[in-house]
């Protein structure tokens, strides 16, 4: 178990972890809530991690998640984190909940550092790479994307600003289809893998880059 004494710290990591898969919800309709995260098993070094985190709160628990297959298809096995219900967790539902919406909550982006970042790397984060040499590239093209489609556009822009405020990297709102998502400028690539890389769990380590050409960060350049 990580122990993390710092109040701060703990409140920053957890609100992370329920931004990115994570949610806080109250089942009973009264009362406070719980922690739920449902995730691939194959991902479970990344669910054993925000275990820990959440275990300087209250107990966690680890289930695997019975899932129906009446529609004919086979779908990977899943595992359940939850927690009891706790007045922490209704702070947090508080911060970055409007109704059912999941926002963003402006007093964690206030701590926004890597190893924050790296949760929502790791929950909505997706690297894409693009080698054609039949079309004449010489290098590969890299795509780094957060692509946290439920949010709006104003809160796209707060988390934005806060990656460049806080850790001096350059993002760009597009639009993926009806929805808007943020994606890294070029230039900007290097130092965002180099800075969440110690905190990549093993099962998404293929969202990591090794450092990427000098001739392929072209200055103040977007990946097309």
């Amino acid at each position: 178990m990580r122990i993390i004494s710092d109040k701060k710290e703990l409140t920053k990591l957890c609100s992370f972890i329920v931004m990115g898969d994570g949610g806080v919800y109250n089942t009973t309709g009264s009362g406070n809530f719980s922690f739920i995260m449902n995730m691939l098993k194959k991902n479970l070094d990344y669910v054993e991690l925000c275990a820990d985190v959440l275990s300087n709160v209250t107990n966690v628990k680890i289930e695997d998640r019975k899932l129906s297959n009446n529609d004919g298809y086979i779908r990977q096995s899943q595992v359940t984190l939850s927690t009891p219900r706790h007045p922490f967790f209704t702070k947090l539902r508080e911060r970055i909940y409007t109704d059912k919406y999941k926002g963003i909550d402006p007093h964690a982006l206030k701590m926004l550092d890597f190893e924050a970042l790296s949760f929502l790397y790791m929950s909505d984060g997706c690297l894409s790479i693009d080698f054609r040499p039949e079309i004449g590239m010489v290098n590969p093209s890299y795509n780094v994307t957060l692509n946290m489609k439920r949010l709006s556009y104003g809160d796209q822009m707060l988390l934005k600003n806060a990656l460049k405020d806080k850790l001096d990297l350059e993002f760009n709102i597009i639009k993926g289809g009806k929805y808007f998502l943020l994606r890294l400028r070029t230039k900007d690539v290097n130092k965002f893998m180099k800075g969440i890389r110690p905190y990549i769990t093993p099962s998404f380590s293929y969202k990591i880059l090794d450092e990427m050409p000098l001739n392929n960060q072209i200055e103040g350049g977007d990946i097309v």
